[in-house]
């Protein structure tokens, strides 16, 4: 018993370990100058960005277009989440703050997967950015730029929800935030839906599937305003989701520990870089799963 609780915690610890994928180096990055002055910039090399910023237009982003070097499609996977004290923390089970550690195991489930897929895999952190008001502007103009500045590009970011209901959010769970104030992309939604549909019968998890997450203020960096991160991207481009995978409370329960959801969650992330990789491919790229679907 003892031995297999010791072969547990290692297999947790060594993936805990895991790292990004390193994107490849060779691809660089262009901010377009469309001939306009921006105030601020922020970031370094691939993740560097300019943009303006006056505190109102929540929901439009004002950015110089990037333009990554590649013919790849190009998928974002950001991480958002701060440490305890800081901006955002994200959801708490049992007084630990689980939103920047889940949201880091997402993030390198879902690079690995989509890397080895043939996507080229851009990974921003608000720790790139700062984690405060000014660093999340940077940090959503960044990938609202690429969306601009790109044909084809899919943006995900997984979390895990918190258990309270608010006015923000009356249902905590599996759900799928979309834009709410751009025009949705409702054949992209579908298809992340079909692939992910299976995981969630078997984990005997609700799942409300695609929703516009309302809100009720238009207060810049307001937690009762449709979420920024995805309306500026998607004004761009509407493949962009922020994916709550399910309740924090839940993985904790059919996994053990937020640690092991790792493991738990390894066919649903299965599931969406294979639902990414379709989309991709219904848009003419030519990846090695193409043909299985």
């Amino acid at each position: 018993m003892l031995l297999r609780a010791c072969l547990l915690m290692l297999v947790v610890l060594l993936a805990s370990c895991q790292q990004v994928p390193e994107p490849d180096k060779r691809v660089t990055a262009q901010i377009i100058d469309d001939g306009k002055d921006y105030t601020f910039e922020a970031g370094e090399g691939l993740y560097q960005v300019r943009f303006n910023y006056t505190g109102e237009n929540w929901t439009h982003a004002d950015v110089a277009a990037i333009r990554i070097d590649t013919r790849r499609p190009i998928a974002i996977l950001p991480q958002q989440y701060t440490q305890p004290g800081k901006m955002m923390p994200g959801a708490t089970v049992k007084g630990r703050s689980i939103g920047k550690l889940w949201n880091q195991i997402t993030q390198q489930e879902m690079a690995r997967r989509l890397t080895d897929k043939g996507f080229f895999v851009l990974t921003p952190s608000i720790q790139m950015y700062g984690e405060d008001l000014n660093g999340y502007q940077g940090f959503e103009h960044f990938i609202a730029g690429v969306h601009k500045g790109n044909k084809h590009v899919q943006t995900i970011l997984l979390t895990a929800d918190a258990h309270i209901a608010n006015q923000q959010n009356p249902l905590p769970g599996a759900q799928m935030l979309v834009t709410g104030t751009n025009e949705r992309n409702r054949d992209w939604e579908a298809l992340i839906q079909q692939h992910i549909a299976p995981f969630y019968a078997q984990a005997g998890l609700g799942n409300r599937g695609a929703r516009v997450r309302g809100g009720h203020s238009d207060e810049e960096g307001s937690s009762a305003a449709w979420h920024p991160l995805i309306e500026r991207a998607a004004e761009y481009g509407a493949t962009v989701s922020i994916l709550e995978v399910s309740r924090a409370i839940d993985i904790v329960e059919k996994a053990g520990s937020m640690e092991q959801g790792r493991q738990w969650a390894a066919s649903l992330f299965d599931a969406i870089a294979a639902a990414m990789t379709e989309w991709s491919c219904q848009q003419g790229y030519e990846l090695d799963d193409c043909e299985v679907f």
